[in-house]
């Protein structure tokens, strides 16, 4: 209870779209026979650069998703909703709450550390049978928590980290389907089910090799659904061949694959691209892993566009981007971690890193000029995004596998003992209260206006009544 203190199988035709990208500036014009300082050349330019504005603007309204900002009312549809950066501006959720403000709380079947997300008026989430590694796609009613659907998949149990599970993965939804992944040695499965659980589409991309079992979370962007499937190559038992490390991009309708990106195989890694506009206006997708480093691919066509090989240790947490910088982490459960930030455009250069209580399975987060780090070990800091200089630094305890959101003023975390501490999200870090949900926790809340989500290990609770 809640208690409060203050080679695959494609069954969908394949439907293809032009892909749209920031066009790059283009040079001012005039006909060859014109005067360039005449009434009519003059003329000519004025209305060449309204429709270059009209242009820019309908190319602009064409992106999948907006570069940098979030839309107002966007759909917590993926892992630490939308663009991934964990921030709602405004939530009425009374932070921190009190057992009366608890709308529902539900049972899940099995086990799992992936988040929930949400489209509309559906919750999507995934969780697995401990004993069998058996997978349950599930959908339940926001507003009553009642369960719309389940679909279950059989599986094989195999090693998994202490900390793991066999679902934690976080879907992803659109208006028109949610896509699911998970993975065994055998197999890493990437399924696209409709709003109503009628499955469209299967893909299986073959064996999967890690020391501490499968991560990886799909993302959609436009027509694109992208999955970055990092696998192990080193510290592996006798006789476990390396795998294959590969981002893969295929089409949201018809699963068929766009295109394939081989990636430097060491150590499997976690994180979520991250999109955003190139200097020539072309959508592009941010990545980290230990072989490459911090790392960028055209979404149009995964060729590689720039990588920094900053890393020597796996990177978990999702990469962020905040204005000039993409920021990246890196570490291990025995130390070590260290953060990266590095300019976006340019020559990519380090712009400073943060070795001191830098985080290594939660993902930072930003608002406005400041980044929150809130470490493995309940640390948290304040940083300074145009200097580097750490603010402030208060220590909550506890173990930490959540990554910390926003909302509001108030920024979340979530210890591994299912402690919710709520902070001041500005460098005094005051401490707000804590709410104890009674689980183990590893799983990122849903930030919605009017409720949060939160998945421990067994349950779903709704904060925020209808």
């Amino acid at each position: 209870m809640l208690a409060g203190r203050n080679s695959s199988a494609l069954v969908a035709p394949a439907m293809r779209h032009d892909e749209a990208v920031l066009p790059s500036t283009q040079p001012e014009f005039f006909l060859p026979f014109m005067n360039p300082g005449s009434e009519d050349a003059m003329e000519m330019n004025y209305t060449s650069s309204i429709l270059r504005f009209i242009v820019v603007g309908l190319v602009l309204a064409m992106l999948p998703v907006p570069l940098g900002a979030t839309e107002p009312g966007a759909e917590w549809n993926r892992f630490r909703g939308p663009d991934g950066r964990g921030v709602l501006d405004q939530c009425k959720v009374p932070l921190p709450w009190s057992p009366s403000d608890v709308a529902w709380e539900i049972e899940l079947p099995g086990r799992g550390n992936g988040s929930p997300v949400v489209y509309g008026d559906r919750i999507f989430l995934m969780s697995a049978d401990p004993d069998t590694a058996e997978r349950y796609l599930l959908c339940y009613d926001v507003a009553t928590g009642r369960e719309l659907w389940r679909r279950s998949y059989p599986s094989q149990p195999h090693h998994l980290h202490q900390r793991s599970s066999y679902a934690s993965s976080t879907p992803c939804a659109t208006e028109e389907a949610v896509y699911f992944s998970w993975g065994s040695p055998d197999s890493v499965i990437l399924k696209a089910l409709t709003h109503d659980g009628k499955e469209l589409w299967t893909r299986d991309f073959g064996r999967f090799v890690s020391q501490h079992g499968y991560g990886a979370s799909p993302i959609v962007y436009g027509d694109k659904v992208i999955l970055f499937n990092s696998q192990q190559a080193q510290q592996l038992p006798p006789g476990v061949e390396p795998g294959q490390s590969r981002v893969i991009c295929v089409d949201a309708r018809s699963g068929e694959t766009l295109w394939e990106t081989p990636r430097t195989t060491t150590r499997a890694c976690y994180g979520i691209p991250a999109l955003f506009s190139t200097e020539n206006g072309e959508a592009a997708l941010l990545f980290a892993n230990t072989g490459d480093g911090i790392f960028a691919l055209r979404l149009s066509d995964g060729k590689p566009l720039w990588n920094q090989k900053l890393l020597s240790k796996r990177s978990v947490s999702t990469p962020q981007i905040a204005g000039e910088l993409a920021i990246g982490t890196e570490g291990s459960g025995g130390g070590g971690n260290v953060l990266y930030a590095v300019y976006l455009h340019g020559d990519h250069r380090l712009k400073f890193k943060i070795a001191r209580s830098a985080p290594y399975v939660p993902c930072p987060v930003v608002k406005d000029d400041l980044l929150f780090l809130w470490d493995d070990r309940g640390i948290v800091s304040c940083v300074d995004l145009k200097t580097g200089e750490t603010l402030a630094m208060k220590r909550v305890g506890g173990n930490t596998s959540t990554s910390p959101v926003i909302a509001g003023d108030r920024l979340i975390g979530i210890s591994e003992e299912g402690t919710v501490t709520i902070l001041t999200a500005d460098p005094k870090l005051e401490k707000l209260g804590t709410v104890e949900l009674g689980e183990t926790t590893r799983a990122t809340p849903v930030l919605r206006p009017d409720y949060i989500l939160l998945r421990t290990n067994s349950r779903l609770i709704r904060v925020g009544r209808p």
